[in-house]
């Protein structure tokens, strides 16, 4: 797919992606749901003689509802009515993408305040049983997991696509990797998100890092460039460099480049993936994987941008 094709592709809006936008799943409805219901505590329905009033949260969950409601010019959200609590998360089952989308937002607004402001205490008194921290990162775990396009970003529900990173450096690599002579990268470097989606951080640093591999020697493929098939990424990119994928008269900014795409990823994944870790159980944190993937998808983007590139 040469570059007008690609353009047109992504200006339409449907240029590649790991992540969908329109549906929200059953499954993480009532994931989210439960999440929440832990998160944002106990809502008391008094009646009778009751004189011992148990924890509750009965205020915020008011303060939800009636935005929500609010928002969409309703006095309830659900058909059958039985307190905020309950209508609110009814309503996150079987709403709309959008609507539902609000309910996670302002509760995701209600559960960032705790975690900035409750203390133990005040989280007890409210019958709030989990960490709010641990709530808000569960939100984006799932999202992310399910494949679907939004994440909790600042106390807000954005899209993943308009964030800048994601915008101008994943999806492009994904457009190019979209040629059918890139085949085998592109398949390694959506299975490096899908371990990435599924909490599998040391599976998605190597295989991102295989994409990358494998994306240059495609490259000397298509260029009919000698190779041995069994090089790593070091031996790879002096290969590109000998073929002048990167001029040398442009100083040494090039070399220095060289050593960062050398130097970046490969560490990343011999330390963190891709050998045995002995009798030590080690955990790769998501923002290491996380920084694998888009220094994968950046080297990604330079390689065959610069082997397409002509003066």
């Amino acid at each position: 797919m040469l570059f007008s094709a690609r353009k047109r592709r992504a200006e339409r809006g449907d240029a590649p992606d790991v992540y969908q936008y329109d549906e929200i799943p059953t499954k993480l409805r009532i994931q989210l749901h439960r999440i929440f219901d832990k998160a944002l505590g106990y809502y008391y329905e008094p009646g009778g003689y009751d004189m011992n009033i148990p924890n509750n949260n009965n205020g915020e969950w008011r303060t939800i509802h009636d935005k929500v409601c609010q928002e969409h010019g309703r006095h309830f959200l659900s058909a059958d009515y039985l307190n905020p609590k309950v209508d609110t998360l009814r309503y996150l089952e079987a709403a709309p993408t959008d609507e539902a989308l609000d309910v996670v937002e302002a509760c995701c607004f209600a559960i960032q305040f705790h975690a900035e402001r409750g203390s133990q205490y005040e989280l007890e008194k409210r019958a709030i049983n989990v960490r709010p921290s641990k709530a808000l990162e569960e939100v984006n775990f799932r999202f992310r997991e399910a494949g679907v396009g939004y994440q909790l970003e600042g106390g807000r529900i954005v899209r993943v696509d308009s964030l800048h990173i994601h915008a101008e450096v994943v999806k492009p690599a994904f457009g190019l990797l979209s040629d059918p002579r890139f085949a085998g990268p592109e398949s390694e470097f959506r299975d490096a998100h899908q371990h990435y989606r599924a909490g599998e951080y040391r599976d998605a640093i190597t295989d991102a890092n295989n994409a990358f591999e494998s994306t240059m020697k495609c490259v000397c493929k298509i260029k009919n460039w000698d190779f041995d098939k069994n090089a790593r990424a070091s031996d790879l990119l002096k290969v590109l460099k000998k073929n002048g994928l990167w001029p040398d008269y442009l100083d040494a900014t090039f070399d220095q480049l060289q050593a960062t795409l050398a130097s970046g990823l490969p560490t990343v994944r011999n330390k963190e993936g891709g050998h045995g870790q002995g009798d030590e159980n080690k955990t790769v944190p998501e923002h290491v994987a996380a920084y694998a993937l888009h220094l994968a998808a950046a080297s990604i983007v330079y390689i065959v941008e610069a082997s397409t590139y002509e003066e």
